[in-house]
């Protein structure tokens, strides 16, 4: 499992499968927490590969020192020597292994060598008399080598029906009305998506913009095209203005300090003789106000599905954006957007991801949460990552039980990586989707609907590992208590015992593992017993004083256990 932290002994090491050295190096974890004993990325090759390789090296040098050299130099300069070029940091978002292939390449070659240097040692054991038989049988015998390794990586490297990726994809995509615009901003969130739309066929009317590439040119262009069945988008930016190296950061020039109306803002923008004198002299591109109205065309919010016919009476004739007094200048994106809303006739539904990410120009005042993304409206609202505000319940019903698929990520038959873990417990948490939806549900009093989400995000996750402080994820323990506290205020006190229950004891288990590790995983024993405190007080709140006193006083032994371990 990755770890972007360096010679952490619990995630991204590797283990020799030598238990005494492995015990040595990192220390006894055979007590460790399911999630991390069991996972199958855990591979053992008894330093087989290494020794071999290393034998055919000596081998190679002994027999073909020119011949050696040059192997060398080539394992060094596809390996060791990008990293040095590059100056490649030692926290890394992902494993970078792809760039070292070369490397790997080469050495493999000190493989085949080692494989040659055996038959010859045995060769020279049995004086000349082995022939061709021994050379069949110690091949055959050092087979074993990447027989071994095979054996070892197949099950996590398998993808066999695994369709998670195209899945969240459709997800995404489905979010958005017809003809809509959907806003994201990673890898992980965009080519799953253009995937989709261009391989399977998937809702290819939505427009996807990237945040991460409308800082280029090409991308921006791109927008100003019709693809596939959606429509250019009205851009009006001159290319100029936009260009490489061209107003990548635009400054907020704003000396009147009142209500500015976004065309006229735009208006003043693109106008080549409008500028802002810098200290230096020299004159820029500027943003003449931080407080932009946007007029709001009441009827095309209704027809093109971006309000809801019962909540029209709610659209008001325009709205503000506010851009924060601490932001001192519009990224290129940022312009990209303004542009585009100067011109937006609310006839094309915009649909972000992440709440728009590094868009900050006020828009996040007016989403509207729809479980996998939000909703540009003319509505105000509190929407946060954490609460929904303005919430369409209906349509938000329809999303979870009609639109939105959950049969890949919820399957039986495909391997859990640790990019799956990352997503889905992560940087997209179904649990805390699941749990978001329930909440909106009660907050409007239908208590039927969110009693059906949390059921439905228990099932989904079934597969998926309930704690997973381990992991790193520990936001996703606190989206579990929540859901257990909301399963007690819908009066079912043997689903929250239920998960409180499995919780509970994998919760312990992680507790107990990182006493064993105090001086080393000290914040995470203490994350941990911070859960088990907050799960302990949320059953006894729900009723289940027995399971609160169980927790709280294995908690206190194993916190007196730690106590001495740090005296």
């Amino acid at each position: 499992m990755h770890s972007p932290t360096p010679g952490d002994i619990f995630h991204g090491n590797w283990e020799s499968g030598i238990k005494f050295l492995d015990a040595l190096r990192l220390g006894d974890q055979s007590d460790a927490p399911s999630c991390l004993a069991d996972n199958k990325g855990k591979n053992h090759y008894f330093f087989l590969p290494l020794l071999l390789g290393l034998l055919g090296l000596f081998f190679q040098f002994d027999r073909d020192k020119r011949g050696s050299w040059l192997t060398f130099l080539m394992f060094f300069m596809t390996g060791i020597a990008i990293v040095i070029y590059l100056n490649q940091p030692p926290f890394q978002v992902r494993e970078r292994d792809y760039a070292y292939a070369g490397s790997f390449y080469f050495f493999s070659a000190w493989v085949g060598l080692g494989v040659m240097a055996v038959i010859r040692a045995l060769d020279k054991v049995l004086k000349g008399k082995g022939g061709v038989a021994l050379a069949v049988a110690a091949s055959a015998a050092c087979m074993l080598v990447p027989v071994q390794m095979a054996g070892q990586n197949w099950d996590d490297h398998d993808r066999s029906n695994r369709r998670t990726a195209v899945e969240m994809a459709t997800n995404y995509l489905n979010s958005v009305p017809e003809n809509g615009i959907l806003i994201t901003h990673g890898d992980n969130d965009t080519f799953p998506l253009w995937y989709a739309q261009e391989v399977e066929n998937v809702r290819t009317d939505v427009r996807i913009c990237n945040t991460s590439l409308l800082g280029t040119d090409w991308h921006i262009d791109q927008m100003t095209w019709a693809c596939n069945e959606s429509a250019p988008l009205n851009i009006t930016v001159p290319h100029v203005q936009y260009l490489y190296g061209t107003n990548e950061y635009v400054p907020i020039y704003d000396v009147r300090e009142d209500v500015m109306d976004i065309k006229d803002v735009m208006l003043l923008f693109k106008h080549p003789d409008v500028k802002a004198p810098m200290s230096s002299g020299r004159k820029v591109d500027y943003i003449a106000s931080r407080r932009i109205r946007m007029a709001v065309n009441k009827e095309n919010c209704v027809k093109y599905g971006i309000v809801s016919e019962k909540d029209a009476a709610m659209i008001p004739d325009s709205i503000t954006l506010r851009i924060s007094d601490d932001k001192e200048y519009l990224s290129k994106p940022e312009i990209f957007m303004l542009d585009l809303l100067s011109n937006y006739e609310w006839d094309r539904p915009l649909v972000l991801l992440s709440m728009g990410g590094d868009i900050n120009i006020g828009i996040k005042e007016y989403l509207e949460h729809q479980g996998y993304s939000f909703k540009f409206t003319p509505i105000k609202s509190k929407t946060s990552t954490s609460a929904a505000g303005y919430v369409d319940t209906d349509n938000l019903y329809r999303l979870m039980t009609e639109v939105y698929k959950f049969d890949a990520v919820s399957a039986d038959n495909y391997f859990i990586d640790y990019q799956n873990l990352y997503t889905h417990l992560g940087v997209m948490s179904l649990r805390s989707l699941f749990y978001m939806a329930a909440e909106c549900f009660m907050k409007h009093g239908e208590d039927g609907r969110a009693l059906e989400m949390l059921d439905r995000g228990v099932e989904v996750m079934k597969n998926y590992p309930i704690e997973t402080v381990p992991l790193g994820f520990s936001g996703n323990d606190f989206i579990v208590i929540e859901m257990i506290e909301d399963y007690y205020k819908l009066g079912q006190a043997d689903k929250a015992g239920k998960l409180a229950e499995q919780l509970a004891a994998e919760l312990l288990q992680a507790a107990k593992f990182y006493i064993e590790f105090y001086e080393y995983a000290s914040s995470d024993f203490e994350m941990t017993g911070n859960y088990i405190y907050y799960l302990a007080d949320t059953v006894k709140a729900g009723g289940d004083g027995e399971l609160s006193d169980r927790l709280t006083q294995s908690l206190t032994q194993l916190i007196e256990i730690a106590s001495k371990i740090g005296d």
